[in-house]
């Protein structure tokens, strides 16, 4: 539909680029329209948001943060872009934009094992702090990337608003492509390619914390017992255990760390292993709640101060003999949240990684 000549608009030619006939100039009336040679009638296009940001010499997102009111626009730039604005005539296409900004009030946490005792209370956590903003899904990938892809796949297809993600450590090459639009926070572990915020622990000064309390009651021999090395907190936390080895004088021995996924017969059976050494271990330091649980199914029983797990997990208070390096699981899980929150209302801000530190409860006194 053709415009008709604005009402006592004063002559002014100049030279107008129409984008939409393949860059073809004419010499042109602003409000008026050309006729080609054809005979067709073409009205004068509508200023995109790509001419507003070449107008005003800024990113297509800056003007769209503009519109849309959205912080993190410095006010020098705002008041360019309003002018780039004003000067064109443009005008946000309303239907759009209600589009973009429509929600499904709904966040996933997608995690490897929700039965895992950090799991559920990361879940618990990201739970109290979305409260009534969000209805939150929880799915387990059970380490499996198949799994994750289908169960990504599925999240997507209903709309939810952002994704907490603990990744799975074997494939991650799918996650860019099938996250690229999706807001995502990972939690726990990064995954590679994808840029995202992260949430972790102190990996590495919580397994430090736990050498230097064995170190403290004359610990000189420690035992290191561990899940897949593969996984990016295992590999995270044997640093920190090496580090923090050396930095007493200690020379970490490869024959005392044991790493694999957590099995009860075998690792009853490293447990007898290096008791049978010529130089046994004094202390142990286990690296997740799933291998300290499957050490006590087999036989485990702690003497106090010798026995650090990474983990806090249920009646680990009522075992005895244990000392706890717990991860702030509430503190990780709120992060998160807000942090995905924050994404979806079109918080801009660069990505950042963020640390939670551990604390160390001391069990080892408890009676049994």
């Amino acid at each position: 539909m053709c415009r008709n000549p604005a009402p006592n608009q004063p002559p002014s030619h100049g030279r107008y680029s129409d984008r939409g006939l393949r860059g073809r100039d004419f010499d042109a009336h602003p409000g008026e329209v050309q006729r080609p040679s054809s005979g067709s009638v073409v009205s004068r296009p509508r200023p995109t948001i790509r001419e507003v940001a070449d107008h005003a010499g800024v990113a297509i997102k800056t003007v769209s943060r503009v519109i849309n009111e959205e912080r993190y626009v410095a006010d020098t730039t705002r008041a360019r872009v309003q002018a780039s604005i004003a000067a064109l005539g443009y005008r946000p296409n309303a239907a759009a934009q209600g589009l973009r900004r429509a929600t499904s009030r709904s966040i996933a946490l997608v995690c490897p094992d929700i039965s895992e005792p950090f799991a559920a209370q990361l879940a618990r956590a990201v739970e109290q702090a979305v409260g009534d903003r969000s209805t939150v899904i929880v799915g387990s990938t059970l380490g499996d990337p198949r799994r994750e892809r289908e169960l990504l796949d599925s999240l997507i297809a209903r709309q939810v608003d952002g994704v907490i993600l603990a990744p799975t450590e074997k494939v991650q090459r799918h996650l860019a492509r099938r996250l690229g639009r999706t807001v995502v926070v990972c939690i726990d572990r990064p995954a590679k390619g994808l840029d995202s915020d992260v949430v972790l622990s102190d990996n590495a000064g919580g397994m430090a914390a736990a050498v230097d309390y064995l170190v403290e009651r004359g610990h000189r021999c420690i035992a290191y017992f561990g899940d897949e090395a593969a996984l990016f907190t295992q590999r995270e936390r044997l640093g920190g255990f090496r580090a923090a080895l050396r930095r007493h004088g200690i020379e970490p021995d490869p024959a005392l760390v044991y790493q694999h996924t957590p099995d009860r017969d075998r690792l009853a059976r490293q447990l007898r292993y290096v008791a049978q050494m010529p130089s046994a271990p004094t202390g142990i330091v286990s690296a997740n709640s799933l291998t300290t649980i499957e050490m006590l199914r087999g036989g485990l029983r702690p003497a106090p101060g010798a026995f650090v797990a990474f983990d806090d997990f249920l009646l680990a208070d009522v075992v005895g003999g244990i000392t706890i390096v717990a991860q702030d699981t509430h503190a990780l899980g709120v992060e998160a949240a807000e942090t995905l929150l924050r994404r979806v209302q079109s918080d801009a801000a660069p990505f950042k990684t963020v640390r939670i530190g551990t604390r160390l409860l001391d069990y080892s006194s408890v009676p049994r």
